[in-house]
């Protein structure tokens, strides 16, 4: 009960967050970025909260990508070629040819869900599912490859913030930095934007 507390008192900062300041997320790091980290294993409370606490409304429209539903999608009928470049590490390049596809796809998707964007609406994007990049690839390199085509609002041209839901830890006395999927050899840097 008490992870559910926390998980709801920090959703709960992130929207009043976005409804505040807006138009200022990323300003001090260069990327409208928005970083959840949460302990993998509160997977299921998260998703439950973040569906019932990111509801569009007047001062907020939310848009949620589902990136596990992307990565499966995309490899439809690619099952074997996958299984072979996971079972050989030295294929490294493949594995960025597919988190690459994997960005382009999420781009399409955050696109279409901003094509019918109204004047004076302010839509947010919000990944979760992040999981899914594991092995092949990490929150910090999709980010990457996503600021190559940032989201953009359709008719003002503003940056779109984008919060994304990342299944691991934080170490202790540490700034920017995450252990995905709380796996220590997985220790990232946060891609520009900032930590919830």
């Amino acid at each position: 009960m008490s992870v559910d507390i926390d998980l709801q008192q920090r959703l709960d900062y992130l929207i009043e967050r976005l409804r505040s300041t807006y138009d200022g997320i990323g300003h001090s790091s260069g990327r409208p970025y928005v970083y959840f980290v949460y302990h993998p294993a509160d997977e299921s409370q998260m998703r439950r909260l973040a569906n019932e606490q990111l509801v569009s409304d007047t001062q907020l429209t939310f848009h949620t990508i589902d990136v596990l539903r992307i990565t499966i999608d995309s490899l439809v009928g690619q099952e074997e070629q996958r299984q072979k470049l996971l079972n050989d590490p030295r294929k490294t390049g493949s594995s960025s040819g597919i988190v690459r596809l994997w960005a382009r796809r999420i781009i399409t998707a955050i696109n279409k869900c901003l094509e019918n964007t109204q004047e004076g609406e302010r839509p947010v994007i919000v990944l979760q599912g992040l999981a899914a990049l594991h092995p092949l690839g990490n929150p910090t390199a999709l980010m990457e490859f996503l600021a190559e085509q940032e989201p953009r609002h359709p008719i003002t041209g503003t940056i779109v913030p984008v919060v994304l839901f990342i299944p691991g830890t934080r170490p202790p006395q540490t700034s920017r930095v995450y252990l995905f999927l709380d796996q220590e050899k997985l220790r990232l840097t946060f891609y520009r934007g900032e930590e919830m």
